[in-house]
This record gives structure tokens, sequence and C-alpha cells, in this order.
């Protein structure tokens, strides 16, 4: 589209027309030259072949081939087939003539955030906008700069002042429909999308956002659709299928996002949040096999995932994989101590169930002045340390009204009776845990599996 206006910009200008004398023979206006060249260019370039746009605008360079407009086209053409170090450059010539030519500072600015200067790309942009306040591509620019550098009041000013000029500049929509969903204004965001769907209905990443700005507003349905389109238009790109992997989700149709999560595993095996999100719906479908692999995945390529440690203490425990689970849920508790206070106790349970029940003890001792006074946790660890007469804590236990927590106690109680070999206590305060009605919770599955396994 810019290479285009650009050609535009440089036909010649329109006469005021004048009356004939009556009688006159009105001749035909002799054509100027260039318009030919650009009538080529503008065909060449809406069949896609901006190489053969090139050529014709060279071969027609004979003219005035230093002419700073001819220079800044030029490079703008060679922008469109990629060839940056050549458009770069013609730009040197022009800007050796001309420091302020506003076409060559904007061309220039979109090279240098293309190498990813977004600072050198907001100055030469804010020196365009200066001498020509109105070009709309400028402000556009500049407003996707200032997206990039999470700059949010900025960009949407810029957005807007491209779209106060021209309503319909396709980058200033999407980059404003961006602008509103980051700052959660899905429905903006969505007004805004739907406009440039229909000015560029070709443009995979417009149908991608939209998406998302209809899942925000629980419009999963059309916004499947809307990921459809996007996959349809763009399909070796593996985000799209992680944002429709999300919405399947959603809408729990879990067999479906965890192929579209394999999928984009497939087109881009790097990424090691989507070994995380296939993982998570494999422990909702019960694959847990999978799951464990998907995590040691996600794990190797970032070993500082610490979200993936929790998890994987869960499932090295149903493993029967003792100290590896213990290590798991102490590595999780040194990154979460204060937000869940139940990884401690389950990796003092893993340390028992392995057989090591004094470093269970010396573990939970090393912890206890971190856990919330006056808590059912300390209780339950110093419990765990000294076991003693269980109808007191279990009073406790009765008597809680936090669901969350009264699961995890029932749970750490089950595990507790399962050592003594008290079965049929075990089962009933692992069935006390299913009652609470929080699945989501590790105490929750591991007492299901313990269930399942053994009890049912």
């Amino acid at each position: 589209m810019g290479v285009l206006a650009l050609a535009g910009c440089a036909t010649r200008p329109a006469t005021v027309p004048v009356e004939p004398e009556p009688d006159a023979v009105l001749m035909p206006e002799p054509l100027d030259p260039r318009d030919e060249v650009f009538e080529s260019i503008s065909l060449y370039m809406s069949l896609g072949d901006p190489e053969a746009a090139i050529a014709a605008y060279e071969a027609a360079r004979q003219d005035r081939p230093e002419e700073p407009e001819t220079l800044v086209l030029l490079s703008n053409l060679y922008l469109a087939v990629g060839r940056v170090d050549t458009a770069n450059q013609l730009l040197d010539r022009v800007l050796q003539q001309d420091p302020d030519n506003p076409g060559a500072l904007l061309n220039r600015a979109l090279i240098v955030g293309f190498q990813g200067d977004i600072d050198a790309q907001a100055d030469l942009l804010r020196s365009v906008l200066e001498q020509d306040p109105d070009n709309v591509q400028a402000h556009a620019a500049l407003g996707e700069a200032y997206l990039q550098q999470r700059r949010l009041p900025q960009a949407q000013a810029a957005f807007e002042a491209g779209l106060e000029r021209d309503p319909d500049n396709f980058v200033a929509l999407v980059g404003l429909g961006n602008v509103m969903l980051r700052q959660n204004e899905p429905a903006q965001a969505e007004e805004l999308l739907v406009r440039a769907s229909e000015i560029e209905p070709e443009f995979p990443f417009v149908w991608s956002d939209l998406g998302r700005s209809r899942a925000r507003q629980q419009m999963f349905a059309v916004a499947e659709r809307d990921l459809d389109r996007a996959i349809e238009l763009q399909p070796d790109f593996s985000w799209h299928y992680v944002d429709r992997a999300r919405i399947r989700a959603e809408r729990r149709q879990f067999v479906a996002a965890i192929e579209d999560f394999t999928t984009a595993i497939e087109l881009d095996p790097d990424v090691f949040l989507n070994y995380s999100h296939r993982a998570r719906l494999f422990v909702t479908t019960g694959e847990m096999e999978k799951a464990y692999a998907d995590y040691r995945q996600a794990l190797a390529l970032r070993p500082d995932y610490h979200a993936a440690y929790g998890p994987l203490g869960m499932l090295t425990f149903m493993r029967e994989e003792w100290s590896e689970s213990a290590r798991f849920f102490r590595r999780a508790y040194e990154q979460h101590d204060d937000q869940y206070h139940g990884f401690p106790l389950l990796a003092a349970l893993a340390m028992r169930k392995g057989g090591d029940d004094a470093g269970a003890r010396r573990y939970l001792n090393s912890i206890l002045g971190q856990l919330p006074r006056d808590s059912l946790y300390v209780d339950m660890a110093r419990f765990y340390i000294t076991p003693t007469v269980d109808t007191r804590i279990l009073r406790r236990i009765e008597q809680e009204n936090d669901r969350m927590i009264k699961a995890q106690m029932y749970f750490f109680m089950g595990g507790h009776y399962e050592l003594r070999e008290l079965d049929r206590l075990a089962r009933t305060v692992y069935l006390q845990v299913e009652e609470q009605r929080i699945p989501q919770l590790i105490e929750s599955r591991l007492a299901t599996w313990r269930l399942d396994q053994r009890f049912r």
C-alpha cells in the first residue's frame, strides 16, 4: 500500500480546466511519460511482482536519476522485495542532498525499526511529523513503535492522530485495536478490528487479533471461527494455533486444543510454554505420562521455569519417584512460599513415602517459621514432625471454613494413615478431599489418584 501511495504522489498534478473557445477543436492532452511509468509500477505491484516494478522504474530513471522523489520511491520498491541494503544506499544519497527529506526519513525509520532499534525509529518518525504533521503513515508507524515500547497512551495518541487524517488507515486501525486489547477494552478493540478486516480481509493477523478480542468477551464460538480464518490464510504460523487452542480449551474441547498445541510445537519446537500448556491439558484428560514428558521438555528448554516445579512434583509423586517429587515440591515452595503453603507438606510426605522420616522432620523444622502463624499448615507440620493423637487435628480440619485448606489437610491425613497402614481411615479422608470439589488442586488430584489406584 505504501509503494502505491508514494507512486500516486509523484504523478503530474491536475490542472484547472479551461473553457474551450467556440468552434475550437479539442485535442487530447499529451501524456507525461512518467504517468505511464507509474501506471506500470502500480500494475506490477498489484499483481504481486515488485521485481518487475523495480525493472520498470530502473528503465525510466534516465530522465532525472538523482531526483530525491525518484530515489525515495525506488527505495520503497527495494524494501518491498527485502533488499534492505540497496534501499539504505539509495536513502543515503537522498539524505546527503536533503537531510530533512520526509520520505527518506520515513523509509529509514521503517528500516531501523525492522532491524530492532525502536528508539531510533521513533526519533526519525517524530522528525518526519515535525515537517509533515499530516503524514498518516508516519503517525501509524510511530504508534507501532510506541506499542513495542509498551507506551500505550502515546501509541493510542499516535494511532488516533493517523485515523483523524485517514479513518480507513489499516495499520492505525489494527494498532489501535491492539492498544485497546492491552488496556482490557475488548469491545472497542473488536469494533476497530472489524473495520480493519473489511479493508484487508486477506491479512491473517487481523483475524487472530479479532479472535482474541472476542474471546475476551466470552464469544468463544465466533472467536474460534476468526482463528480458523487466520489459519486458513497463514497455516504455517504457530501462534495462530496457540490462540485457537486457548479458545478451544475455554470451550472444554480439550482433545482439539491438544491437537492445536501439537501443531504449534511441530511448527516451532523451541517455545517452552507450548509444552507447558499442552501438559496442563494432558493432566485434565488424565494422560499423566504425556503431561510428565511435556513438563520435562518445558523445563529442559527453560530451566528457570518455576511454574513447572509444582506439577512435576505431583507427577513424580504419581510415578512414586519419591526423592524427585520431594525435590520438585521443595523447589516450588522456594519460589512460591507466600502463595502456596501446601508445597512443604507435600515434600515432607514424599520424603516419608520414600522412607526418609528424619529428612522430612529436618525439612519441616527448617521452614516452620515461614508458615502462617496459628494455621492448620503449622499444626499439620508439627503433627508430621511428632505424630500424636490425631483427634485434635481432625477436629480442627472439620471446623475449617476454607474448602481449599480443608481439602489439603484431609489429603495429608490420608497420606499419614496410609503410612500407618490404616487403609479404612485413609480412604475415608481421601473421599473427604473429593467432597470439597476443588479438582484442580494438587492434593485433590493426588487423592483421586490414590482412590482410583487402591481404594475404589
